[in-house]
């Protein structure tokens, strides 16, 4: 079982070997940081059950989307011994809806990489996304189209509406870029759902184009930023050779 007490001082590559040959891993959750969510989104696309190890300091009432709810129904869905035969472990709104979906057979599982021809995954802001960046991103969208490409970009293609604090976003995103050939990002370095959908996406080894590239003002300190600029996947390796040789260490994002 791995743990992840906090997240200084790793390479997301070793990370990523480690995580593909584990079925559950310990954490402690901190939302508001990318190298946890980063760590996350290459946790849940490899089915790897998790356990909070802080649930105790999370504000569990709320059943809005955020990466506090998120992972806690993740927890609760790959939790065996969730529900109880008596059911005295669902206290909340969130428990009875998980509760509700383990009984018609909803299981943490892994998502297969499964690339389709001519298929784009747009990783964008979508929450606060500003008026401008719409914009852009519906441009660029509709000159993909045109082109003939199949694009899935979150804010047209993927029901906002969640039950389940954005599991099941997540989800739907997460299939999405399993079944996409290329990954292109309109970067905004304060967007925290980008983040882990990066972690999907290098769990994949989904090469990443950056669309917004010249207007980047790049800090090196940053852990987003570095893992962006030099992600180490592109259509034109065997990723998984590279990986497994021990090719990119050096040059590995370190966290």
């Amino acid at each position: 079982m791995l743990r992840y007490l906090s997240y200084d001082n790793y390479n997301a590559d070793e990370e990523l070997l480690k995580i593909e040959n584990c079925e559950e891993a310990e954490i402690v959750l901190e939302p508001s940081n990318k190298k946890c969510l980063f760590i996350l989104g290459m946790l849940f696309v490899n089915g790897v059950k998790i356990k909070i190890l802080n649930e105790q300091d999370l504000n569990l009432e709320e059943t809005n989307k955020s990466f506090t709810m998120m992972p806690y129904v993740w927890s609760k869905i790959g939790d065996n011994s969730f529900p109880a035969p008596d059911y005295s472990n669902v206290r909340t709104e969130m428990d009875r809806r998980v509760e509700n979906v383990k009984r018609m057979g909803c299981k943490v599982g892994k998502i297969e990489n499964n690339p389709t021809d001519s298929k784009i995954f747009l990783i964008c802001p979508v929450r606060n996304a500003t008026e401008e960046q719409r914009k852009w991103i519906e441009n660029f969208t509709q000159e993909k189209y045109n082109n003939g490409y199949i694009i899935h970009a979150p804010h047209l293609h993927t029901r906002q509406m969640d039950l389940f604090g954005g599991y099941a976003i997540c989800k739907q995103n997460a299939e999405a870029i399993a079944t996409s050939e290329e990954i292109d990002i309109y970067y905004d370095q304060s967007s925290t759902g980008s983040v882990f959908d990066l972690g999907v996406a290098y769990a994949l080894h989904k090469p990443l184009k950056v669309l917004n590239k010249e207007g980047i003002v790049f800090n090196e300190n940053d852990f987003t930023d570095s893992i962006v600029k030099r992600w180490p996947y592109d259509s034109k390796v065997n990723v998984r050779s590279l990986l497994k040789d021990n090719m990119r260490r050096e040059s590995s994002p370190i966290f």
